[in-house]
């Protein structure tokens, strides 16, 4: 990592984390079914309300003026937090490195300062989801398999929302 600093993301720089969102989704072959056209306004918009909420942090590494990784830490608005509001639990999301600057330790490094974040917000717990090739970094890290289960529908039937 010489010479390549990580850093919080500005909010007028988010818009770098949605093109790393959408090559990630295309490097893991993540359909586009279920995206709507303006998912990236969407995402824009969402995550500039978590962060000036303070429940949301991105952060990139900079290799000089370049970005060429982020991850984002934000706390979960999800249950239980609505029923159990003293309980903060953290996730860590959208964890890209550009091809060319990979195995060098920069998701790690982008990772871990998202977790510091939510550390620092009183999470006392961070979950994430990893891709297969991840997995070992993020072991190495601590994280841990959980107990989540996850069903798909067989038929391939989304519900109507």
């Amino acid at each position: 990592m010489a010479g390549l600093i990580v850093r919080r993301a500005r909010p007028e720089e988010f818009h770098i984390a949605t093109d790393f969102w959408a090559a990630m989704r295309s490097e893991l072959a993540m359909s586009k079914d279920h995206l709507p056209a303006d998912w990236s306004a969407r995402a824009l918009a969402y995550w500039n309300r978590r962060h000036e909420a303070e429940e949301l942090a991105w952060f990139f590494a900079c290799d000089g003026p370049r970005i060429v990784a982020g991850a984002t830490g934000f706390i979960d608005d999800g249950y239980p937090r609505d029923i159990a509001t003293a309980r903060r639990v953290g996730y860590v999301a959208g964890v890209y490195v550009a091809p060319s600057y990979r195995r060098r330790g920069l998701a790690r490094a982008v990772t871990q300062a998202a977790v510091d974040f939510l550390w620092e917000m009183g999470c006392e717990r961070i979950t994430l989801h990893a891709a297969e090739l991840a997995r070992p970094i993020y072991e190495s890290m601590g994280f841990a398999a959980g107990n989540e289960m996850v069903l798909y529908r067989s038929d391939g039937a989304r519900p109507n929302r």
